[in-house]
């Protein structure tokens, strides 16, 4: 696909704008972002990911920092569906298990480009991110589907291989293994760790693939000019008289940064 380099910035924040104008109104949970400079060319970066062919992120930033948020507006600019899991006090391996199953047939079976997309935050079990590896590795986790379902994944597909003129035997093996293939085309993984911490780093040593099998986007502290941006959006709907905001805005900037600083001596 060829790409362009981008001449006007201001015109590309507009059309980004659109975009997530156009998300809001058709999704359940719409997003109040400020679309600076820095935020988008985070979208634009996750974008060209999942436009790569077997394309997965792996978003490393701190909680807060806008990872999920301009993850779900790149997979809108993309005509793809995002998929995450709800985790709560009684949510087990076998839901986990059944979420997985879920997207994998999402994908493969209904030949919907998918975005799954999952924190570290939602990690109750390391087992969850065993599976991960095992997605971005082979497409599939082992022994995930009994029988009965294979068989019906089998014969869900088959009309897709048919015409994609990959039937072959038309086995249960094949057309398994034509599913697998499809999943690893169509779904996505990207991933928002934190790199705070033993975990990120133990994770990284153990499961290999969310290293060599995605691309990673590091989510850096936001720039002046982006303080300044949400800052002065946040405080268009207060009123005060104008002399004044742009010095409140730089006082919003300096308590942000301040605390930053602080965080890091502590």
């Amino acid at each position: 696909e060829l790409r362009k380099r981008v001449k006007d910035l201001d015109g590309f924040q507009k059309l980004m704008v659109t975009y997530l104008d156009d998300y809001n109104q058709i999704s359940s949970k719409p997003m109040k972002l400020v679309l600076f400079l820095f935020c988008v060319e985070h979208v634009c970066r996750i974008t060209r990911v999942l436009q790569m062919p077997r394309g997965n992120a792996l978003l490393a930033g701190v909680g807060g920092s806008g990872r999920q948020s301009v993850t779900r507006l790149a997979a809108h600019v993309c005509d793809m569906e995002v998929f995450s899991i709800e985790v709560s006090k009684s949510y087990s391996r076998a839901d986990w298990r059944e979420d997985i199953k879920k997207v994998l047939r999402m994908a493969g079976e209904q030949g919907k480009a998918t975005v799954f997309l999952f924190a570290d935050t939602q990690v109750k079990d390391e087992a969850y991110v065993e599976d991960i590896n095992g997605l971005l590795n082979a497409g599939e986790v082992p022994n995930l589907f009994p029988n009965d379902e294979k068989a019906q994944i089998c014969d869900g597909v088959r009309g897709s291989a048919r015409d994609d003129g990959k039937e072959g035997d038309g086995s249960t093996t094949t057309m398994f293994a034509y599913f697998v293939n499809r999943c690893r085309e169509l779904l996505h993984v990207c991933l928002a760790f934190s790199p705070i911490g033993d975990a990120f780093s133990r994770r990284l040593r153990m499961f290999p693939a969310l290293v060599n099998c995605c691309t990673i986007d590091w989510f850096t502290a936001w720039p002046p000019d982006a303080l300044d941006a949400v800052a002065s959006t946040f405080l268009e709907e207060v009123e005060m008289e104008k002399h004044n905001r742009q010095s409140v805005v730089e006082m919003c900037k300096i308590f942000h940064q301040s605390v930053r600083d602080m965080a890091v001596k502590f």
